[in-house]
């Protein structure tokens, strides 16, 4: 029988994944899976069998690899600091020496590198929001609905992923986040992501235009009824990250800035439509929405609240007003308040 010091990095890979799945969500175990499948298919192009055969030399070159890429200083840490993650685990199980793990030495980035400032823009937004809305075609779909939420709430992915019918509220006019970790669907901070979300009388409407006629009244694998649902049931988070590109694709309502025709783009397909790059992901659409939300004059324990991130972390990573911005609706409407 073979022992831990015959499993192959993906075999290792594997492992580490099914234990991380243990308090884990699942956007998080899909993080790790796309960082450490990076790691596995170079130690395939480089002929390494066995996770034991792994050297500082190796881990070094894997670094170099990731590094000729045009990739931002957060995706290189991000893929070490996954690496190190999955050895220290391998470390104490026995498929390697107990000092690989400390061999891997992730990146040290400055605050500006710790922060990714692409967001969907408030004028963008707009465009896109006004599209759809004044569309028949367009209108109450399952990309447009997804849009109004994400930009209307802040929430992240997985928030709206676990949204079911019953969590809206089309009188009340909000939407109700709530954990539910045994049935498939956690929240990023369990209990303490649970709360209810105002959205505007226009989502609400785009909403019941969504449920009437374009959702699929199904039942994902626990039996509950999703609010954004597929032929298959409640989509997977790569379904609402496809809608998420797909419906910020400039070319969908004015031309395209990279000089390409729409109807022969291999980009506005939906596995292709992330490669866009004026397309954006739920993450950015969430940036976006929480600078608009601030720049709006919400307060910022409000908006907080609202999207279930602390005040710190919002000015840290989320809240990225332009200089422009910043002086006119974050100064301009105090200053004029003034008298001097």
């Amino acid at each position: 029988m073979s022992g831990p010091r015959d499993l192959t990095p993906r075999e290792a890979r594997d492992m580490f994944l099914d234990k991380r799945r243990t308090g884990s969500t699942e956007l998080t175990v899909q993080t790790y899976y796309y960082r450490l499948t990076e790691f596995v298919r170079w130690c395939d192009k480089s002929e390494i069998d066995r996770i034991t055969d792994l050297s500082g030399w190796d881990i070094d070159r894997f670094e170099a690899a990731r590094r000729s890429g045009d990739r931002a200083p957060t995706t290189i840490r991000g893929s070490m600091v996954a690496l190190k993650q999955l050895l220290d685990y391998c470390e104490r199980i026995g498929a390697v020496d107990h000092d690989l793990p400390e061999k891997v030495d992730p990146p040290t980035l400055s605050k500006a590198e710790m922060t990714d400032d692409t967001k969907l823009s408030e004028g963008d937004a707009t465009a896109f929001l006004n599209f759809y809305r004044e569309s028949p075609a367009t209108f109450g779909t399952d990309q447009h609905a997804l849009l109004e939420v994400l930009w209307s709430t802040g929430a992240r992915l997985g928030g709206v992923r676990a949204l079911d019918l019953g969590d809206y509220s089309s009188e009340k006019r909000y939407l109700d986040f709530r954990h539910r970790p045994g049935s498939g669907t956690p929240l990023k901070n369990k209990d303490g992501g649970e709360r209810p979300v105002a959205i505007p009388e226009v989502v609400c409407d785009v909403l019941d235009t969504y449920i009437a006629r374009e959702r699929w009244d199904k039942r994902d694998d626990h039996g509950r009824k999703p609010l954004f649902s597929s032929y298959q049931g409640r989509p997977s988070p790569a379904t609402f990250r496809a809608w998420a590109y797909l419906v910020t694709e400039p070319c969908v309502c004015s031309g395209c800035p990279h000089g390409n025709r729409r109807g022969t783009c291999d980009l506005t397909h939906r596995n292709h439509a992330s490669k866009c790059p004026s397309s954006r992901s739920p993450h950015q659409i969430r940036t976006g929405s929480i600078t608009w939300q601030r720049s709006s004059g919400l307060p910022r324990d409000v908006v907080s609240e609202r999207v279930n991130a602390s005040p710190e972390v919002i000015d840290q990573h989320y809240d990225k007003p332009e200089e422009f911005e910043r002086l006119e609706y974050r100064q301009r409407k105090y200053i004029d308040e003034l008298e001097l």
